[in-house]
């Protein structure tokens, strides 16, 4: 984004050039060149571009038609509804640095609870963050800098840092490959006993364990979207794993379950719980055993509601082939049929094109592996 165009777009005059192009129909060409009769190709083309990321944003903040973005921080930043359940490990009006604070996403949450001094030092990173703060009426509650991290004085009774994640426009997976450095990350957990460092759950359980402390994995609308290190007096436990919206978590206990015959109903864990090792704990809290020693479903006589994973009601289950799926699906009158498969190499989008279902009912063929078997489970849909 050019940084007179944002600046410009940030004026009283601009936010009316963003409302005007938001009335706008037609393709993007055609409200480019409409707008470039009254204002520069640079101002035109950021407006369209920031409309486009205000509606992308719209999934993760609740006043994002107000806010101002770029492409590579909106990706990076976290929900408001992930940042706002973060900050309730930090005390109530206690100071908190936020180092690479971006464009206000994680400054937004810790804001509504703390005391923020929010560091970054791409200045129209830091411009947009103060705007995207004032816009959720918490501007008396931070503090702004413009400056690289290391330079700052780490004076604060907690720190939250966001690592950037991304060389160019690509996401890293590598602990190694961060800004700023790991070794920055290591020195600051020395230096302030209180910190919270958002990761990406792509990196290895080494380097996420490597600090020490707590390893939350968080998940929004079953996507496993973060890893986040808790340090010092903000350990609770070893690992966690917490589905959003419902702050519902389950937490490392050492548990052990039994493997045994598919029964009545199948579950399938949440991607974070998955992600953090902890189906058997799941298995332990909701009275279920695996199908298999090494596959991540679940399975019991018995229904129990948990946000942890989607229930299954199981139909029928029997050794995978093709003909015999497609004979059941069209005895059971199926007609939308959703696709899962966990353990086998089968291409889902293959498999669903090859379905016979002229039917009408619905139903989920989930396709996995079962004592060295591909096996083939026939489900209603998700119980409630």
């Amino acid at each position: 984004m050019d940084p007179d165009a944002i600046a410009f777009l940030m004026t009283p005059e601009g936010e009316r050039v963003l409302q005007t192009a938001e009335l706008m129909e037609g393709s993007y060409l055609t409200r480019l060149s409409r707008l470039r009769k009254c204002y520069s190709p640079a101002i035109a083309s950021t407006a369209l571009e920031l409309i486009e990321l205000r509606e992308r944003a719209r999934k993760k903040f609740s006043l994002a038609h107000k806010m101002f973005f770029t492409r590579e921080a909106l990706e990076q930043s976290s929900s408001e509804t992930i940042s706002r359940y973060r900050a309730k490990r930090f005390p109530p009006e206690s100071c908190v640095l936020d180092l690479g604070c971006g464009i206000g996403g994680d400054t937004i949450g810790l804001a509504s609870r703390c005391i923020v001094t929010a560091v970054e030092r791409d200045p129209i990173r830091l411009e947009m963050a103060r705007r995207n703060v004032e816009v959720y009426g918490l501007s008396h509650r931070v503090k702004f800098v413009c400056a690289d991290v290391a330079d700052i004085k780490l004076d604060a009774e907690a720190v939250f840092v966001d690592p950037s994640r991304r060389a160019g426009r690509k996401r890293v997976r590598n602990l190694s490959d961060v800004e700023p450095s790991v070794d920055f990350l290591h020195e600051l957990t020395r230096q302030v006993t209180n910190t919270g460092i958002k990761l990406s759950p792509m990196f290895a359980d080494e380097d996420l364990d490597s600090f020490g402390g707590e390893v939350e994995f968080i998940s929004e609308k079953r996507e496993c979207k973060e890893a986040v290190v808790w340090l010092g007096g903000f350990i609770t436990t070893r690992r966690r794993a917490t589905v959003l919206p419902d702050e519902a978590s389950i937490t490392s206990e050492g548990a052990s379950v039994q493997v045994g015959m598919l029964s009545e109903f199948l579950y399938e864990p949440d991607p974070c719980v998955i992600r953090a090792h902890l189906v058997e704990e799941l298995a332990q809290k909701i009275g279920a055993w695996k199908i298999d020693m090494h596959i991540a479903y679940l399975t019991s006589d018995h229904f129990v509601r948990t946000p942890l994973a989607d229930t299954y009601r199981v139909v029928l289950h029997f050794p995978f082939s093709l003909k015999r799926v497609n004979s059941v699906l069209s005895s059971l009158q199926a007609g939308n049929v959703v696709v899962k498969k966990r353990g086998v190499a089968y291409d889902v989008r293959d498999i669903q094109r090859r379905l016979r279902t002229p039917g009408q009912e619905e139903y989920i063929l989930v396709l996995t592996r079962i004592s060295e078997k591909p096996w083939a489970i026939i489900c209603n849909g998700v119980l409630e």
